[in-house]
């Protein structure tokens, strides 16, 4: 290969580069017109909730505010569980007036899945919304080593998601906080 050919060869690598570069500014600078977020009643969860808001606000988005209500295997997917019903309905309403502070247009919805099928849940109720990203709160499972670092149902809505995906967890920090105050409680 000659000097020339391969400062050609070089050149039309930077220009590549630099049109994926702009491909991917214009991306993420389109606006978001609904925001799905998973309502998982975890710290992550209320993390992800405040990232959306926030998000929304910016880009004068709506949110959609998705509580999945779990039903065990043996039992149907439209088994009466009024208990856990109004419990989840009650958590919606106390995120929405959290939300309904950040001036954005707040939706929920109470979603029925099984354990390890979040995906196709909150898959389905993003198309339905024509979302354009989904904000998941998720709590790291693996703090030393990347194997396998997130929950099955998490895996599940980043393979299903029909948009982007923006997980948030917990700072690294908090945790650790949390543990030293709890630890100079006990003593």
């Amino acid at each position: 290969m000659t000097g020339l050919e391969l400062r050609r060869l070089l050149g039309a690598a930077r220009h590549r580069r630099a049109r994926l570069k702009r491909q991917a500014q214009r991306a993420l600078a389109k606006p978001h017109r609904t925001i799905v977020v998973p309502v998982l009643g975890s710290a992550e969860s209320e993390h992800a909730l405040d990232l959306a808001c926030r998000l929304a606000a910016e880009r004068r988005s709506r949110v959609m505010l998705v509580a999945p209500l779990f039903v065990e295997a043996e039992l149907p997917l439209d088994a009466h569980l009024h208990g856990e019903e109004a419990t989840l309905s009650q958590e919606l309403r106390r995120t929405c007036a959290l939300a309904d502070t950040y001036g954005i247009s707040v939706r929920s919805r109470i979603i029925r899945t099984r354990h390890g099928q979040l995906g196709r849940a909150v898959a389905r109720v993003a198309d339905d919304q024509s979302a354009t990203l989904i904000v998941l709160g998720a709590h790291v499972d693996s703090r030393n080593g990347f194997r396998r670092p997130f929950s099955r149902d998490i895996w599940s809505v980043l393979k299903d998601a029909p948009c982007r995906v923006m997980i948030a967890t917990a700072p690294v920090g908090a945790a650790s906080l949390e543990t030293v105050r709890l630890d100079h409680l006990a003593a």
